[in-house]
């Protein structure tokens, strides 16, 4: 007969009996532990909330989140550190391979729900709500998300200090209020600090009677025969004491209902727990009324006229309000208070204060609580209230930034008192405080906001500890980005920048620190990141950090973290300086040379072939080695890149046939791989050997292509596709589309740090010839020529640029006057290059 037992690894999990047997023989795992295994097990790997597990195992019971950490803890201690994964903020999930061997599953524990009251006429025997003191600014949705929670027994509005849970419920309660024919109070608790006192303060605010021996029971059988709405404010420190009231209400007075705001939910089996998250806030670029649509905004505006009844916000103003507010993180508290420094300060001066955001946002209102007249108040009142490991991880958190994973918040706020687990855990009660972000996803990310992060950071730098956890996140983030390098040339480019793209900041500020601190360490992760700044299409930036680091990386320290970084240096130049491209890959060639490194000397290899700068003969030495190199089991990547550097190659020598052969094979593979960056490359190069062919029309629509492309990707292939569809407009005489691409060329390279503007600054001197602008054009032809000594190289689109303006000037200009142009033109800086090329022509 079936025992309906579950078996995973040498166990046997028997719920109907409540015992673990471990190789046939009872564990002396206790009943509530067998109860959570259960659960866990039974879900099938599902994530189980902490909320469902305490509902499950212990139900009807209030009992502290304590008792669950101590039975996951046992469970682990038994059954090994893996069998059971945290998710901070959301809850547990069982790891092994579970086999089941009954006919159906157990029946699972589940807690008792109670139906829905219906509500009588209203008659109002109790109304004691607070008057409110003004619109609640974009909380509609939020509100319709709420009223479907309205049936429940008990809602708890959580979230951080500031975010308006009091005005959210107190617009809520007005607007339930006619549900409830015995009315509605609002009871205050900021106010107390002993909990014994809680009892008596809900009393007091629904003016019942809580005497006698038993406050508790008293109000309980003086609420048993009433239908009324009860509000409870700011429970989060006197949270027990507030969970023990509501569950006894709950248990004796079953047609109360509870509303209660809180920086933590109660945990109690009825509740339902609504997260009250930041105002939204719009993007750039909208109008005056579609910004108003948004709550920070609305709101932002509103608290400004309250001062200044004369303030319109403009259309000219707009952006600067979007921006403060999004530097405010929507956060309610800190909008108010900045808008009422806007009459002194200006929206100028508030957002250029806004680096001093806890001198700059207080305010002194007399009826408003001291806790929420200053930032550093508010947020002070929800660090008060924390242990002193969630403090400690809390201030760690603070060198983080754009977000973090689990496995890095571990790395960083872990200490001897402090273990891997230990983390996880106050990770978890930092989210449920709303201190800590919990991103939506699987396996989420945690971030915190701006706000949050500045006082975080004012907390860490009090403690002492800020020197020593810099310098573990600068070591953590380089341990991350060599994983993320190898894995780089062996996953899609979706696949990997979904899994290291997020961490763009994290590099960023490692970076800053390792150049100041640790310049070798600087080494190892500017090589380790370089494919991450290419793919997210900061090349420009990536460069111009490199530069601080290039007399480090020649001084004799012969290794692999040199090489690497000679070698991403060597790939970021590809096409902005061709010079540059072979000297760094030719450093890193030698390196890998004297290591033996295969796979490196390869890829150095493949940039000293692609710059174009080697004679043709050694070109197709470089690649035939790259050839003999290649293994069979290489993954896609590294084997496109030898495809990269033949096109390079053959167009050199103007094989172009051939080149567009190649070209073609490259981009079936890098297709199929998911190489969005390398189809790009090749879509390019198909461009540019389309109009060497004379197929124009082919040379458009791939141009055409690269561009839609360029709406969703960060990359500077569309600078070339612009290129090249003016150099086409050229060919066919077609100047007002020439003029349309360069200027939106201009536009693109502007927004690039003037990235490939050298290279194709012969279009625009061409422009300025065809347009009869010949003084114009002969300025732009010395810049251009300064321009092709650095870059060493020219493909066919700045050769057809190059030969066809010079014959231009030189018919048009006295060789005396073209040489004074010439040599004025050469010192040009990027912006007089396009107002020279973009003036308008004559007539």
């Amino acid at each position: 007969m079936s025992r309906n037992c579950y078996r995973f690894d040498r166990f046997e999990l028997c719920p109907s009996e409540r015992v673990l047997y471990l190789e046939g023989e009872p564990t002396n795992l206790g009943a509530r532990a067998v109860d959570v295994l259960t659960v866990l097990v039974s879900e099938g790997g599902r994530l189980v909330s902490k909320a469902e597990l305490l509902d499950r195992v212990w139900p009807n019971l209030v009992v502290e989140e304590n008792n669950l950490q101590v039975q996951i803890s046992s469970l682990r201690k038994l059954l090994g550190a893996k069998s059971i994964a945290t998710v901070p903020g959301r809850g547990y999930r069982f790891c092994l391979p579970v086999e089941f061997d009954g006919e159906q599953r157990p029946v699972r524990l589940q807690p008792s729900t109670e139906g829905a009251s219906a509500y009588p006429s209203p008659v109002d025997v109790l109304s004691v709500l607070p008057a409110l003191p003004g619109p609640v600014w974009g909380r509609e949705a939020d509100q319709a998300a709420l009223d479907a929670l309205l049936p429940a027994p008990l809602i708890t509005v959580v979230g951080q200090a500031g975010i308006g849970k009091t005005a959210f419920a107190l617009s809520a309660a007005h607007n339930w209020r006619p549900h409830w024919p015995d009315g509605a109070a609002w009871v205050e608790l900021a106010a107390i600090a002993d909990p014994e006192l809680v009892v008596s303060m809900v009393a007091q605010g629904l003016g019942l009677s809580s005497g006698g021996q038993d406050p508790l029971h008293a109000l309980v059988a003086a609420l048993k025969p009433l239908q009324v709405l009860l509000v409870i404010d700011n429970a989060e420190h006197v949270l027990d004491a507030v969970a023990k009231l509501v569950h006894a209400v709950l248990a004796g007075a079953p047609n109360v209902r509870i509303l209660v705001t809180s920086q933590l939910p109660l945990r109690l089996p009825a509740e339902r727990v609504f997260r009250l998250g930041p105002l939204s806030v719009p993007e750039p670029g909208v109008t005056v009324d579609e910004a108003m649509q948004h709550g920070a905004v609305a709101l932002f505006v509103d608290q400004v006229k309250a001062i200044n009844r004369y303030f319109e916000l403009s259309q000219t103003q707009l952006d600067r309000v979007i921006g403060l507010c999004r530097k405010l993180d929507g956060v309610p508290l800190a909008i108010k208070l900045a808008a009422a420094r806007v009459p002194l300060l200006g929206l100028q001066g508030v957002e250029e204060r806004l680096g001093e955001r806890f001198k700059l946002l207080h305010g002194n209102s007399h009826v408003t609580p001291s806790r929420q007249q200053t930032l550093l108040a508010a947020l002070d009142w929800s660090h008060e209230m924390l242990s002193g490991p969630e403090r400690a991880v809390f201030r760690r958190l603070a060198v983080l930034a754009g977000g973090f994973t689990l496995d890095l918040a571990k790395v960083l706020a872990h200490d001897q008192d402090l273990d891997e687990w230990a983390v996880i855990d106050v990770l978890g009660s930092l989210v449920d405080r709303s201190l800590v972000m919990a991103d939506a996803g699987e396996m989420p990310r945690y971030r915190l906001l701006d706000s949050m992060r500045d006082y975080a950071g004012l907390k860490l730098v009090e403690s002492g500890e800020l020197p020593d956890i810099r310098k573990r996140h600068a070591q953590a983030i380089a341990l991350m980005m060599d994983q993320a390098y190898e894995d780089y040339w062996a996953q899609s480019d979706a696949q990997w920048l979904s899994h290291y793209g997020p961490e763009i900041d994290n590099v960023r500020m490692a970076l800053d620190w390792a150049v100041q601190h640790d310049q070798n360490l600087a080494v190892r992760l500017l090589g380790a990141a370089g494919p991450l700044f290419l793919l997210m299409g900061l090349a420009p930036e990536c460069r111009l950090r490199g530069q601080n680091l290039e007399l480090l990386a020649t001084s004799p320290q012969p290794g692999a973290d040199v090489a690497r970084f000679w070698l991403e240096r060597s790939r970021l130049y590809w096409g902005v300086g061709n010079n540059l491209m072979h000297d760094f890959a030719l450093r890193a060639s030698a390196l890998y040379r004297a290591a033996a490194d295969r796979r490196g000397l390869y890829l150095a290899l493949r940039c000293l072939a692609g710059s174009g700068v080697l004679p043709p003969v050694q070109a197709m030495s470089a690649l035939d080695e790259m050839a003999s190199l290649e293994q069979p089991d290489w993954p896609a990547r590294l084997c496109t890149q030898r495809l990269l550097a033949e096109v390079t190659v053959l167009k050199s020598i103007e094989h172009m046939a051939e080149a567009r052969r190649v070209c073609q094979t490259l981009l079936v593979r890098a297709q199929s791989a998911g190489l969005e960056g390398v189809v790009s490359a090749a879509l390019n190069d198909l461009a540019s050997i389309s109009m060497a062919l004379g197929d124009t029309d082919a040379a458009i629509l791939t141009c055409e292509q690269i561009l839609a492309r360029g709406r969703h990707r960060r990359d500077n292939f569309v600078l070339h596709a612009l290129a090249v569809m003016a150099c086409v407009a050229f060919v066919k005489s077609d100047l007002p589309l020439a003029r349309a691409a360069l200027t939106d060329f201009v536009s693109a390279s502007r927004s690039r740090d003037w990235e490939w503007l050298g290279l194709y600054a012969g279009l625009l001197a061409l422009l300025a010839a065809l347009e009869g602008r010949h003084e114009a054009a002969a300025r732009l032809v010395g810049y251009t020529a300064k321009s092709y000594e650095q870059l060493g190289s020219r493909d066919v689109v700045t050769v057809y640029a190059w030969s066809r303006v010079t014959g231009l000037v030189q018919d048009a200009l006295d060789p005396t006057v073209l040489d004074r142009l010439k040599s004025m033109g050469s010192d040009l800086d990027p912006e007089s290059v396009c107002t020279w090329a973009l003036s308008s022509p004559p007539g």
